[in-house]
């Protein structure tokens, strides 16, 4: 299983590369730029007002799964929970948003032991845009805990080798080599 590899979107968007705070300044300094650039009378600006008015859009759209992703790696499951209840139409997130919201949500849906639909969440977040290959190693060794909470110990030893063969920083490699453990352990 080394060889398992998920395919990169070779094209990124500018704005998942970037902070959401510094996409929300970076649009608002913009919009500032164009409204004095107007008033000036250029009106070749409107280019720049509309890539600001895309930031400051984009910021609004996705910047509740990353403060939700902030406080679910601080451990505050509460913030979690209330950040992602807030997130109305996901759909509309971008491909990265979406897939750390399906993340989010189905680590919410594993700490309120529902694990069946916390496992359709994190397979979903699984096949998405997940930004690291260290991310894609955490949903698997999610997925793996769903199914060993869910008495399924044959596919969570399924994820937790994919994990194994996905992680790259030592501390999810000792994560997924206690895991590995404890499922073994408990067939």
């Amino acid at each position: 299983m080394p060889g398992i590899r998920h395919p990169v979107h070779a094209f990124r968007r500018l704005p998942d590369l970037l902070d959401p705070y510094l996409r929300l300044t970076m649009g608002l300094a913009g919009l500032l730029v164009a409204i004095y650039m107007m008033a000036r009378g250029i009106v070749w600006i409107w280019p720049l007002t509309l890539g600001a008015i895309y930031l400051v859009w984009d910021f609004f759209r996705n910047a509740g799964v990353w403060s939700a992703f902030r406080a679910f790696r601080e451990g505050r499951i509460e913030v979690v929970r209330q950040e992602v209840n807030q997130i109305r139409w996901s759909n509309l997130l971008s491909p990265v948003s979406r897939s750390y919201y399906h993340w989010l949500r189905g680590a919410v849906d594993a700490a309120d032991g529902r694990y069946a639909a916390a496992r359709v969440h994190l397979l979903v977040a699984a096949a998405g845009s997940l930004k690291t290959e260290n991310d894609r190693a955490l949903v698997q060794c999610l997925l793996a805990e769903t199914a060993f909470q869910n008495g399924q110990p044959d596919e969570a030893a399924t994820h937790g080798k994919m994990a194994a063969a996905l992680s790259t920083h030592p501390q999810i490699s000792r994560l997924v080599g206690e895991l590995s453990r404890r499922i073994v352990a408990g067939r």
